[in-house]
Formats: structure tokens, sequence, C-alpha cells
């Protein structure tokens, strides 16, 4: 029945999240420029992975921030692409979390 799952992060500019995506291999899919209003709303997808998330300018499309949690089979690579270094934590994986202009927090971690 279910194909996939898409989360939707709410922003206050699409241009934030896509900084702190663009870092871990996500790139634009596309991006609806409503004619009404200013707020936009936009796809992001990784296809090495298989990977989409959607943002929002849209305060109707929920309260952030939000967490969204990624399980990876590379943490150190990953890590290493975006800047960052992973840790070790002591509910056994191997994490790094980046957070965008918003308060929004993308996090990836590995199992021990």
């Amino acid at each position: 029945m279910f194909l996939s799952v898409v989360p939707v992060i709410p922003v206050t500019r699409i241009e934030h999240a896509a900084e702190v995506l663009n870092r871990v291999g996500f790139t634009e899919n596309w991006v609806h420029v409503p004619g009404v209003t200013p707020l936009r709303y936009a796809s992001y997808v990784n296809k090495d992975a298989g990977l989409e998330l959607h943002v929002s300018e849209s305060r109707g499309d929920g309260i952030g921030p939000v967490v969204t949690y990624f399980w990876v089979d590379d943490i150190d690579a990953l890590a290493a692409q975006a800047g960052e270094a992973a840790a070790d934590q002591t509910w056994g994986t191997r994490e790094f979390w980046l957070r965008d202009q918003d308060g929004n927090t993308y996090r990836f971690g590995q199992r021990l």
C-alpha cells in the first residue's frame, strides 16, 4: 500500500534548507512558486539513496522546528562531505547533525 514517506519541513526560506541539504548530497528536484502568494514549496532528492523530502514556506504545514533523522551506511564519509565530524553516542550510534536557519535539525546516524 505505502510506496514511500516524504517529510515536510516548515522553513521561512527554502534557501535555508537548501544550504544544509546540499551539503549531504540532496539536490533540488522542483520548486512550486504559486501566483497568489510569495510562499514556496520545494522537493529535494538524494538520487543515490532514493530519498526525497519537501520544504514548505507555509506555516500551515505545521509548526517547526522539526527533526528529521536519516539512517546512513557510511557516517564518516557523509560527515566529511558535509564538513562535519561524526561522534559515537552512548545510545549505540555514531552521529552528526546539521541545523538550518529556522532551527530544523537534520540528524544522520549509523548503528555501531
